[in-house]
């Protein structure tokens, strides 16, 4: 099992972000959902997966671009959104709120965006219903946002994966035809293809997720309502078919992996809380 010694004051500052993101949803009735392992930690732990460095929030498309013009003037000072519009070498398909003076960097963002301790919060698009279309959004999303990462000069590959280095490097040479902003453009307008003003989609997907385009497609039905569930010191929204979705996930959810199998997915390089 890894050190995760200095977790605990991780997940300090992480509750910090996530209460200010709340209070700006609650203050102007946005939905949102806590998802992946920080949903998982809610119900199992009553917070933060005691492993885990990192907290997941969703939001559907609407919300979440509510969420993101709204926080334009209501984020409090302490905060900064990161985005590819407010960080222009930032170069993902989602935002993150940052703790100002703060810093945390991962070992594959290695470009000169800004690394703040964070939060994750993704938006939820529809995903297509016949299974041709779904396997062409899911190819054309991927393409792009690997190339958008290329592009931003992202770290996706060891030293010793020389097929992914060699595809890396063609995806760079690609990338060059195209600018930033374009590329961001493209990605946007593809996660959003099959969005329909007022009507509800039988499944959803988070494009950015990490367990990929299949594993991150959910049912519309388990977020369309949330509830409250404790987190750490406070109660946060989660979704009220939070059962069938970590089941979906994980299976037997309730039970925690060996400890030589409890790691996190994000590689720390550097950390430092500042004041915090």
């Amino acid at each position: 099992m890894e050190n995760f010694d200095y977790l605990p004051k991780l997940h300090d500052c992480e509750t910090i972000i996530a209460k200010e993101i709340k209070r700006i949803c609650e203050e102007n009735g946005i939905k949102y959902f806590i998802i992946a392992g920080s949903l998982l930690g809610a119900v199992r732990h009553k917070g933060f997966i005691p492993w885990d460095d990192d907290m997941d929030i969703g939001m559907l498309r609407g919300d979440y671009e509510l969420f993101i013009e709204l926080s334009k003037t209501q984020l409090g000072e302490r905060f900064f959104l990161q985005t590819t519009e407010t960080d222009g070498a930032y170069g993902l398909n989602f935002a993150k709120v940052l703790l100002k003076n703060t810093v945390l960097e991962e070992d594959s963002a290695a470009n000169d965006a800004k690394k703040g301790i964070f939060v994750d919060v993704f938006p939820f698009d529809a995903v297509p219903e016949s299974e041709e279309e779904k396997e062409k959004h899911k190819k054309r999303t991927y393409y792009l946002r690997r190339l958008l990462l290329a592009k931003q000069n992202y770290k996706v590959c060891g030293p010793k994966e020389y097929v992914k280095r060699a595809a890396y490097a063609a995806l760079k040479v690609i990338a060059s035809f195209y600018s930033r902003e374009k590329l961001c453009e493209m990605l946007d307008k593809e996660c959003r293809r099959y969005n329909a003003p007022g009507r509800n989609p039988e499944k959803i997907v988070n494009i950015g997720g990490a367990y990929g385009y299949e594993k991150e497609t959910i049912r519309y039905e388990w977020v369309e309502n949330t509830v409250l569930l404790p987190f750490e010191d406070f109660e946060i929204s989660a979704p009220a078919g939070y059962t069938s979705y970590l089941e979906y996930f994980y299976g037997d959810y309730m039970t925690p992996p060996p400890e030589d199998k409890r790691y996190n997915r994000h590689g720390v390089k550097a950390l430092d809380f500042g004041q915090y």
